[in-house]
């Protein structure tokens, strides 16, 4: 591994450390991941762009480091990697930072419900034909596609929209200033996905969350976000890794347990904002 460093990037790490398909190693105080990309090489062209618009704008991003070829991916053992310099991985994310990222990109017209349906359909097909022998699935699946349900019957009320779409994540969870997890999409997901896994990792989101709240001030962005907080990817995310046997079932028992306390949070967000709902009633949390 130090040769292949050595030679496409002329850096010269004393030690390199291995964590399953990623390597890292430091130059003074600086880390840099080596990491593997698994998507299609001519994606990463779009990447790489993004990336440094995002470091022209200030965003918080790990840079992507090119090659001696002037390439982003490098081929070692046959499998793709890139090379980040990973200048934030000590800042520690929080809301503000979340919302740093919504720089308006483009706009487009959207229909969210559609995409959703879409993925309940495919949920609802997996649980029929592979979700037979997952017990806790079986008794929890209908109370959480009935929560997809009803982010679809709202985000519906809105269509069509021409919306901002700005810098987001595939997920909150990962590093949020890897260059490889960001994605096109409106600014709710990142405050949506930010939220609800703090609640799920037992955090404290009161404060950020009334700070959050209090930036909001039209209809359809509290929408698009309450719609996010209603849709379960908390749960659905767990449940795909369980039916293609990358998790336990035992997984969705956190999730599961805290339910009414989650419900809780819906209500207290719906019922503090019903000046953006014009008639809008979500009758299970009046």
């Amino acid at each position: 591994m130090k040769n292949i460093i050595n030679y496409y990037y002329n850096l010269y790490p004393e030690r390199i450390y291995q964590n399953k398909d990623m390597y890292y190693f430091f130059i003074e105080d600086t880390r840099y991941i080596f990491i593997k990309y698994e998507e299609e090489t001519n994606e990463m062209d779009k990447i790489y762009n993004l990336n440094v618009t995002m470091l022209k704008n200030r965003v918080y991003t790990h840079p992507i480091i090119l090659n001696i070829e002037n390439s982003p991916i490098t081929i070692y053992k046959e499998k793709k990697y890139v090379l980040l310099k990973t200048i934030y991985y000590k800042v520690e994310k929080n809301i503000k930072i979340i919302m740093s990222f919504s720089k308006v990109v483009l706009s487009k017209e959207i229909e969210w419900g559609k995409l959703w349906s879409k993925k309940n359909d495919y949920l609802e097909f997996q649980i029929e034909y592979l979700g037979q022998d997952h017990k806790i699935i079986k008794e929890s699946f209908n109370y959480y596609i009935g929560l997809g349900e009803n982010a679809i019957e709202l985000i519906n009320i809105l269509g069509k929209i021409e919306y901002p779409h700005v810098y987001a994540h595939k997920r909150i969870k990962k590093d949020i200033y890897n260059p490889l997890n960001i994605i096109i999409d409106l600014k709710t997901r990142d405050t949506a996905e930010y939220f609800k896994n703090q609640f799920f990792e037992d955090k404290d989101i009161k404060k950020e969350l009334d700070y959050y709240l209090s930036s909001i001030n039209n209809q359809s962005d509290f929408i698009t976000f309450f719609s996010r907080m209603l849709y379960p990817t908390y749960y659905f995310d767990i449940f795909e890794e369980i039916i293609t046997n990358r998790k336990k079932d035992e997984e969705l028992i956190k999730i599961i347990e805290k339910k009414d306390s989650y419900e809780k949070l819906l209500k207290e967000i719906y019922i503090n904002n019903k000046k953006f709902m014009k008639n809008i009633i979500i009758e299970w949390l009046e």
